[in-house]
């Protein structure tokens, strides 16, 4: 071939229609909103096509009634369950921005607190930039945050009484004052 004109509609011929033919619903379906639909659709399909087929296979057509409503009632449930993910998300980005905004910190972007274990650059793109790799790295960061936020409140509930005895000068039994200042 001579020239970039010539190669360029020579792959654009050749490559086109293979495109269309077999690439284009693989990336459609891949947008997320329309994911979404692709998999509803497909449990609707199913919900339709395997009964027929069934019956088609040996004259049963409940069996394939029960197969297509398992999938249809499991392709719809798991993208609930991902809408609901969603908007749950969304909900709290929201909020905390608008937390920011009565806060006076209208630029501010929330960042994630982390334990001194794991490293982290300075600037936080997003609250989920640094999920864990398995299951037991998830379980140890929940324990982890978990207790944190537990010692956090145990501490604020034990000093809201010692500021009111401060303030207040009333006197208290030296063994109330060091039972709560543990």
């Amino acid at each position: 071939m001579t020239g970039w004109d010539r190669l360029s509609s020579s792959l654009q011929d050749t490559w086109t229609p293979d495109v269309k033919a077999n690439q284009i619903a693989d990336i459609v379906s891949g947008v997320s909103p329309i994911r979404s639909l692709v998999n509803v659709g497909s449990g609707v399909a199913d919900l339709i096509l395997l009964p027929i087929e069934q019956y088609r296979k040996d004259g049963r057509i409940s069996r394939g009634v029960q197969k297509g409503t398992n999938s249809f009632v499991k392709s719809t449930a798991m993208e609930m369950m991902k809408l609901g993910a969603r908007l749950a998300t969304g909900t709290q980005v929201v909020l905390e921005k608008a937390e920011g905004v009565l806060a006076g910190r209208v630029d501010a972007v929330p960042i994630p607190e982390h334990s001194s274990e794991v490293e982290i650059d300075e600037e936080v793109l997003s609250r989920y930039a640094n999920q864990p790799g398995n299951t037991r790295e998830g379980i140890q960061a929940g324990y982890s945050s978990l207790s944190r936020n537990i010692n956090s409140a145990a501490q604020t509930i034990l000093a809201v009484p010692m500021e009111v005895y401060e303030r207040s000068g009333d006197d208290v039994s030296p063994s109330l004052v060091s039972c709560m200042a543990r």
